[in-house]
């Protein structure tokens, strides 16, 4: 058999992938108050993820007057939208009132000075811009700026300056000496005598008015962000966990505290990073939410965990048991166990042969709001799938001090968060009402039962 020609049929492009996340921006906010000026600064911004980093340059506008009022300068730390920057450059159209209304975007560093223009006809001398009563101090008056003067009033007045840029000088000009007294007798002329020194120098004018401000430079490479995603399965757990990122060049370094979390379900667990090199990252599980096998990861910096608060005070009073006697404490065994629902065991040892034992929590399933709990209802598994429900708890005291777990089995909190509101002015732990906008989701409410505090506890 003979072949003459050959067909080639390419098949179907396949389709496209979804975009990857998007990275971290360079535009924030601030509301962290200053008056424009340079020197170091410190800086809350908003989003806290922003891609900055060290030796980046920014600059801060004001949202109302961003041309006239601005100040830049070179990031020296950041992390966790705490910036810390040192101001070196600011306009010169500035005012000196306090802005907090800054928007931060990168710049580029300043231009290098442009050639001297042709000397324009001299001006007349400038006029004194400061004015106080007590001699100027490196921070008062606020922001001088090269050949400023300030004249100090009061009983003697004073002239100071000019400002050098960086200090005042170290005493000023006396303007109004005391009066002139009377005028003596004229007495016989004397010789010539010698020509004194030369007087000191005056005062130099003011510095004439500041150049145009050079081009600004190009815009400098972005650095590396946060992020990243992790197909590798990984069960939630405590313990090293070692995840294949989506891609390198990440600016997680050993000692971040990262978070892990399923895509699908919302659970996570979070630690410190122990290695990070190319696209495997490997941190300690110390802080998890769920327990489910996963390979969906959604990674980011988290925060450290609180401190654990302090134990409270232990109880006092005659009567006290004590951990050492292992109850031998107990003055009437029989009673102790009544009082305390406890059964007797039977012969055979059998749970099922307890006589008296506590029946398990009631259950119950909720698929629609509003939720009223009843008065037998001690869990509530909630799977509301629309709108935003709510429940209204009853009365504290109906409940005769039992406890009531609010659960959310369907994983639909985020979308449909559910507001818990206390009866009619009572409070749970001094909020009405509470939000529980987290998937999977859970809180225990305790009614107040001591003759004292009234509503209800989280736990």
């Amino acid at each position: 058999m003979t072949i003459n020609t050959v067909e080639v049929i390419n098949g179907s492009a396949g389709n496209i992938g979804p975009p990857g996340p998007a990275g971290p921006s360079y535009n924030g906010t601030s509301t962290t108050p200053f008056v424009i000026s340079v020197g170091s600064k410190t800086f809350i911004v908003n989003p806290p993820d922003l891609a900055y980093q060290v030796g980046s340059r920014v600059r801060f506008s004001s949202a109302a007057l961003p041309v006239d009022d601005w100040m830049e300068g070179v990031i020296t730390s950041f992390g966790s939208g705490v910036m810390f920057a040192n101001i070196d450059l600011i306009s010169p159209t500035r005012d000196t009132y306090t802005h907090s209304d800054w928007n931060l975007t990168a710049t580029g560093n300043p231009g290098e000075k442009g050639v001297n223009g042709a000397q324009g006809v001299a001006g007349r001398p400038g006029n004194v811009i400061w004015t106080g009563t007590v001699p100027p101090t490196p921070t008062a008056p606020a922001s001088p700026v090269q050949g400023d003067w300030y004249l100090q009033t009061g009983a003697n007045s004073y002239m100071w300056g000019p400002y050098s840029g960086t200090a005042w000088p170290a005493s000023g000009t006396l303007l109004n000496p005391g009066p002139a007294g009377p005028t003596g007798p004229t007495g016989a002329t004397g010789p010539a005598g010698a020509t004194g020194p030369q007087g000191a120098q005056g005062l130099p004018g003011p510095t004439g008015a500041q150049g145009p401000q050079g081009n600004l430079g190009p815009p400098g490479p972005q650095g590396a962000g946060y992020g990243g995603y992790s197909t590798t399965s990984v069960a939630t757990g405590i313990g090293t966990v070692v995840l294949t990122l989506n891609a390198s060049g990440y600016a997680y370094v050993v000692g971040s505290r990262v978070r892990a979390v399923s895509n699908s379900t919302g659970e996570w667990m979070e630690g410190e990073v122990t290695a990070y090199s190319g696209t495997s990252l490997t941190f300690v599980s110390d802080l998890v939410s769920g327990s489910g096998t996963h390979s969906d990861w959604n990674i980011s910096l988290s925060g450290e965990r609180g401190q654990i608060g302090p134990a409270g005070p232990a109880g006092a009073g005659s009567g006290d048991m004590l951990r050492a006697n292992n109850l031998s404490d107990v003055l009437s065994v029989p009673t102790a166990r009544n009082n305390l629902g406890l059964a007797a065991v039977a012969s055979s040892g059998s749970y099922n042969d307890l006589t008296g034992k506590p029946a398990p929590a009631t259950q119950r399933s909720v698929t629609a709001g509003p939720i009223a709990p009843t008065g037998t209802d001690e869990i509530i598994n909630v799977n509301i799938n629309t709108g935003s429900p709510i429940c209204n708890l009853p009365a504290a005291a109906t409940r005769n001090g039992r406890a009531l777990f609010i659960k959310d089995t369907g994983g639909q909190f985020s979308a449909h968060n559910l507001t818990v509101y206390g009866s009619g002015s009572e409070k749970i732990d001094g909020l009405s009402p509470i939000v529980l906008n987290t998937n999977y989701q859970f809180v225990r409410l305790y009614p107040y039962n001591d003759g004292v505090n009234t509503g209800w506890a989280m736990w």
